[in-house]
């Protein structure tokens, strides 16, 4: 008995002590970020933050962007106080967005969440998306927009690419929780170059997303 409880007292400490960890999962809208977030955090406990929330509440949009009804952030602004928040959460933390591509963050592992462009049509159709807005996100993921923002801004290491095409939430939920314990130790790359046809991609179209992401 008193091996046990000793055992048990080690293994609380062991728990107590582990270093509290932060993830950011980020893609284009349509992929599923929010619910595998509130997923994980529900089942982990741990804080989670709300990019688009957070910018909405502090009033750190900019404008809307008339061509697609986007909102337009002050990226610096909003990457300091989201920075801010993730260091002062004593518990772990996942941070959600599609614009946490565009900023680095201190976190230690980055979730690109991704998706065949011509499923994502069909998702964003079903929220109503607008025409140039459902295009200017299908062109995003076509180009790996976020995937390449990511590495740019945390480094190709911490990057994780999980494509959700056709899948259920519970094999996406899986797969998220095994980049985050460690257990899946290989980077699978995610691509859609028969998209790139598709959404008649122009070096017009190409600047426009490249170059307006406020970095």
């Amino acid at each position: 008995m008193a091996r046990t409880a000793t055992t048990k007292a080690r293994a609380r400490k062991t728990v107590s002590s582990m270093p509290r960890a932060a993830i950011l999962i980020t893609g284009v809208p349509g992929t599923g970020k929010t619910t595998l977030a509130r997923a994980l955090c529900e089942k982990s406990g741990s804080f989670l933050l709300e990019i688009n929330e957070l910018a909405e509440l502090l009033g750190l949009y900019t404008h809307t962007d008339p061509a697609d009804g986007a909102k337009v952030v002050r990226l610096p602004e909003l990457a300091r106080e989201l920075t801010e928040a993730i260091n002062a959460e004593k518990k772990s933390v996942v941070a959600e967005g599609h614009l946490g591509c565009e900023m680095k963050l201190p976190v230690q592992k980055v979730l690109v969440l991704r998706c065949d462009p011509r499923e994502l049509r069909a998702r964003l159709a079903s929220r109503n998306y607008p025409p140039a807005k459902l295009s200017q996100n299908a062109l995003s993921e076509a180009l790996d927009y976020c995937t390449v923002q990511s590495e740019k801004h945390y480094g190709a290491r911490k990057v994780w690419e999980i494509d959700t095409t056709g899948k259920s939430f519970a094999q996406v939920q899986k797969q998220a929780e095994a980049i985050i314990s460690g257990k899946m130790k290989t980077h699978a790359r995610v691509s859609f170059p028969d998209a790139l046809m598709r959404e008649a991609i122009t070096g017009e179209k190409i600047q426009k997303i490249f170059g307006s992401s406020g970095s």
